[in-house]
């Protein structure tokens, strides 16, 4: 995986839904307004949502940039409104498959894959206000890689007169 691809980072999270028993390869992608319209048109649950991630630069030494993806992935629960008690199970499910989730990744960046920081982040519960009464866990972490495309490639310009 090169993670300072888009398709490349996103594919990881679609492959890791897709070996866990309890996700089945349910996966989506994107900003808020797409995990919205995906509740009303039908999402599986439980669900893995990668949310988009942003893109920082860092510089050291004036060479090659250092590229920060800070991003956030979240399980979604789909949950009855008026029953607690599969509410409670609904919340414990999804904080299994999250902690289940980051377990892979950690598994991922001890074998070197991919080089990621929790930077002390919390595990944080969600409910989301959607016609599928949403709940579940958020986690925050960084990747950082050095970001080869940022170099200057002058094949990609036009001579300027």
């Amino acid at each position: 995986m090169e993670p300072e691809k888009l398709p490349d980072f996103i594919n990881y999270f679609r492959q890791l839904a897709a070996a866990n028993r309890a996700l089945a390869g349910s996966f989506v992608h994107g900003a808020t307004g797409r995990i919205i319209a995906g509740s009303r048109s039908g999402i599986t649950y439980p669900c893995l949502w990668l949310e988009t991630p942003t893109l920082g630069f860092e510089e050291k030494d004036g060479t090659a940039p250092l590229g920060k993806r800070k991003c956030a992935f979240v399980v979604l629960q789909k949950v009855p409104n008026d029953d607690y008690a599969a509410q409670d199970a609904g919340w414990a499910q999804a904080e299994d498959i999250a902690l289940q989730v980051l377990s892979y990744m950690l598994r991922d960046r001890k074998a070197r894959k991919f080089s990621f920081s929790l930077n002390e982040r919390d595990l944080e519960p969600i409910a989301t206000i959607t016609v599928d009464n949403e709940i579940g866990w958020r986690l925050e972490f960084e990747l950082a890689q050095y970001a080869p495309a940022v170099a200057y490639d002058a094949t990609k310009w036009q001579p300027v007169p």
